[in-house]
């Protein structure tokens, strides 16, 4: 109150002021343009700083207008594009909701109407490339592909990964591989490349390449321990199946000699090596191994193999049997096992004794077979002949009821033991 007061009283005394100026100096303003015989303009003095400062103040108002209407009109156009980035983005949002949701089809229709005003336009491709893929257009999916790598100078990588995807999903495993092997040329690291080269490669059994990929897996890969330790193991034990098939014993002993400790170590790798000898026909070295196994814990699929074996020494390897049937007792496994080396040493009344006893145990076409051999070669024919037919009928499956010969209506059912 006191400030208007004080304004008001300044402008009174400003204004008295003035007025008695005007009065006492009235003055006069002349103007010459064009020199001498040019045009005079004269006024009074006090009109023409009257004139000057309406001037002044016009062109400032008119400098206040054209800033106002220039602002007004960046606002109008900054609500016109930001409004269109909001729905690009809402676009976005919703395109990828249904994309996890696999909604394929709107989410390809809202992710590419969104893609021209998107922040990130290569999201928007590589979502919509894969719900063409799901829906069945491959050309559309690649177009949109370029279209991501076009979006700028760092998308190769994404590009690459979403490309190699979409054909692992297509099963076209070998330009998975092409594709990930040319983009880790530049990421030879990279997580995601690394797992979906492993899964390539597992499709194809490319245990070799395989292989070849366990150190960076294990550095730089996103496995779990127990996940990466059972791809360890099954690649190991099919390159040992893929030399034994090829019968070649010296690349089989390459590979098993090539392994660290830990895995020589390992049960159930050793069990397959010892069984993969046998099958190239080195069964001297696959007694040694199924031994070393025997030693230390009980496996019955080990000791059945162990009756297949022709050591080295067939009196030692009955006797390294026996052994066991001391530490683990009667097991119809290890009787079947001791009856065929007892058959290899040509004892023959103890081998019987072993099979027959294993039977008692437990019920088995292989035994019934082995003893069946043995009573024929011994001149036992009837029993061979009624032990064969019990073997087999082991061996097959329930038999339907049906009439037979001399049995007039009655019907034969018979199911193995």
């Amino acid at each position: 109150m006191k400030r208007f007061l004080f304004v008001t009283l300044l402008l009174l005394l400003g204004g008295a002021f003035l007025a008695e100026a005007m009065r006492s100096y009235p003055g006069y303003l002349l103007l010459t343009v064009g020199g001498d015989a040019g045009k005079r303009i004269e006024m009074n003095l006090w009109v023409a700083v009257g004139g000057l400062v309406l001037g002044i103040l016009a062109l400032f108002l008119a400098i206040w207008l054209l800033r106002s209407l220039a602002r007004a009109i960046e606002g109008s156009v900054s609500r016109i594009r930001f409004g269109r980035s909001r729905m690009a983005r809402r676009r976005l949002t919703n395109g990828l909701v249904e994309y996890m949701e696999g909604n394929w089809a709107r989410a390809r229709r809202l992710l590419l109407k969104s893609a021209a005003r998107s922040d990130a336009p290569i999201i928007n491709y590589l979502a919509a490339a894969r719900s063409a893929f799901e829906l069945g257009y491959r050309d559309e999916a690649n177009e949109l592909l370029a279209k991501a790598e076009a979006t700028g100078d760092d998308t190769q990588l994404a590009v690459a990964i979403s490309q190699a995807r979409m054909q692992l999903l297509d099963k076209h495993y070998e330009q998975c591989i092409a594709s990930l092997q040319r983009a880790m040329q530049e990421e030879p690291n990279h997580p995601a490349l690394l797992q979906l080269l492993r899964q390539a490669y597992y499709h194809i059994g490319e245990w070799n390449g395989l292989r070849a990929l366990l150190p960076r897996l294990e550095k730089h890969g996103t496995m779990l321990e127990s996940q990466l330790q059972q791809l360890e193991l099954e690649v190991y034990q099919n390159l040992l199946r893929e030399a034994a098939n090829r019968k070649d014993r010296e690349k089989l002993r390459e590979i098993w000699q090539s392994l660290n400790g830990r895995w020589q170590r390992n049960i159930e790798l050793r069990n397959l090596y010892g069984e993969m000898l046998h099958k190239v026909g080195d069964d001297t070295e696959a007694e040694k191994h199924l031994r070393w196994i025997l030693n230390r814990e009980w496996r019955g699929d080990t000791v059945r193999l162990y009756g297949h074996l022709t050591g080295a020494d067939a009196n030692q390897q009955l006797s390294v049997a026996d052994g066991w049937q001391k530490e683990y007792g009667e097991n119809a496994d290890l009787l079947t096992c001791l009856g065929r080396l007892c058959l290899r040493n040509e004892i023959w009344g103890k081998a019987r004794q072993y099979f027959e006893k294993s039977l008692l145990l437990r019920s088995d076409p292989v035994t019934s077979a082995e003893l069946a051999r043995l009573l024929y070669a011994l001149g036992e024919k009837e029993q061979a002949a009624r032990l064969y037919e019990e073997g087999l009928l082991q061996a097959v499956s329930d038999l339907p009821q049906l009439p037979l010969p001399g049995q007039g209506t009655g019907m034969l059912s018979t199911k193995a033991s």
